[in-house]
């Protein structure tokens, strides 16, 4: 694996291994990669680390995207790591890839993706994703890519023309206490919430530690990969 600066007036960071190269990619070209292949049409519009995937196979065009940003609530990281900041942590958002591809190419995108989140954020200490049961999916990726596993709730999402949206969003004021506006996915839920349709869904919980020493501090339990052929999973409550 290489860690390396491409070229350009300013240095431009990248990881690569002579098959897959990741590297930065602007916000307008990995919410089009996103909207365009997820299985949610979707994009998180407060995502703020964007990177393109590259195999050698594909002619120079990017294969995929994976995208960034802080959590819903990013205070409450210290309820889920014991003193982590509301810079401390980020989220994975969006994950992309297409159906052609290398071996083990999610795994190793995302690798190699936290490298780069590291070197752009030096104070984010640990990165939590989800698994939604929407798509079928426990998380096998965040498995191979040795994320820990911390538990299952369920959650409410409304399926608006298309679009699902998370039940967060459901009364969310335009704009906060801060003069912050709600985003314009949350816009679009309150013009059409009269046609929305409620479904609950089970959300997988994984987190990755980019910094070692924060593990020690993490206050929900470790478990094991839930798998297809379990019957019951675990659900973790946060710490009160």
């Amino acid at each position: 694996m290489i860690l390396g600066w491409g070229p350009g007036m300013r240095p431009e960071p990248w990881v690569a291994d002579g098959e897959l190269l990741v590297k930065p990619i602007p916000k307008r070209v990995a919410d089009n990669i996103v909207r365009n292949g997820h299985y949610s049409r979707s994009v998180v519009w407060s995502s703020s680390l964007h990177f393109g995937v590259f195999w050698t196979g594909a002619a120079g065009k990017p294969i995929g995207a994976l995208q960034f940003g802080p959590g819903m609530n990013p205070a409450s990281g210290a309820r889920i790591v014991s003193g982590t900041e509301r810079n401390g942590w980020l989220e994975l958002n969006r994950t992309w890839l297409a159906d052609e591809k290398p071996p083990n190419c999610a795994s190793r995108a995302i690798a190699f993706s936290l490298r780069l989140v590291h070197q752009a954020r030096p104070a984010v200490r640990w990165v939590q994703s989800f698994a939604d049961s929407r798509c079928g999916k426990m998380g096998a990726v965040y498995q191979a890519a040795s994320f820990l596993f911390c538990g299952s709730h369920d959650s409410t999402f409304f399926l608006l023309d298309g679009e699902w949206f998370h039940k967060s969003l459901v009364g969310r004021a335009e704009f906060d206490s801060r003069g912050w506006w709600s985003g314009p996915k949350a816009a679009r839920l309150r013009e059409g919430f009269s046609r929305a349709t409620p479904h609950t869904f089970t959300q997988y919980r994984y987190i990755k530690f980019l910094d070692p020493r924060a593990r020690k501090r993490l206050l929900l339990p470790v478990l094991p990969f839930p798998k297809p052929e379990r019957s019951a999973l675990p659900v973790a409550e946060l710490p009160a």
